[in-house]
């Protein structure tokens, strides 16, 4: 996080630091449901590697939080940037926010593709050739919303709306912006 932000001050106010090659950033809408339970919040999501920095927050800017991590272990801070908790993923989040992200193969099912670490099942595609569902780690996935990027013209189509369900428990994605 220290990282991120003395990038941004190297490049002057509201500049926005590049991202590794792989890497990508998100914008968008998350909401979460479980039985009779939801969440939603606003997101900024910014991947390099395995490490990732989510934002999180509510209307008008409240309940700000962010997930910080790798594909192993997960700190959640407060709106000031000081940790809260640490420790696996799933534990983290269910403990302090009341449900959970497959962090560990999100970063894959947004770019519109299976984890390559986990099989898949039930694959579908449309016409178009574009990846729309499949089933990986008792999750049901599906794809929707194809588009490039903006402002990235050679880049291939990504989905703007990534649902995830497992039960009665779903994850959805919402992205309002792309940037790879």
């Amino acid at each position: 996080m220290l990282w991120l932000s003395g990038c941004a001050a190297l490049r002057g106010p509201g500049a926005v630091p590049p991202l590794e090659p792989g890497g990508f950033e998100l914008r968008g809408k998350l909401g979460v449901s479980d039985a009779g339970d939801s969440f939603s919040a606003r997101f900024l999501w910014r991947q390099e590697g395995p490490d990732f920095n989510i934002d999180l927050w509510g209307p008008f800017g409240q309940g700000r939080v962010q997930l910080v991590g790798d594909e192993r272990e997960l700190a959640l801070l407060d709106a000031d940037g000081a940790v809260i908790t640490r420790g696996p993923h799933e534990a983290v989040m269910r403990r302090n926010l009341g449900w959970s992200l497959p962090l560990g193969v999100l970063p894959a099912w947004v770019q519109g593709r299976p984890d390559a670490h986990w099989p898949t099942r039930g694959e579908t595609r449309d016409e178009q050739g574009h990846l729309t569902a499949f089933r990986q780690l008792d999750w049901w996935v599906e794809l929707e919303r194809f588009a490039r990027p903006a402002g990235e013209p050679a880049a291939r189509e990504l989905p703007h709306r990534i649902t995830a369900q497992r039960g009665p428990y779903r994850v959805r994605l919402a992205i309002s912006e792309w940037r790879i």
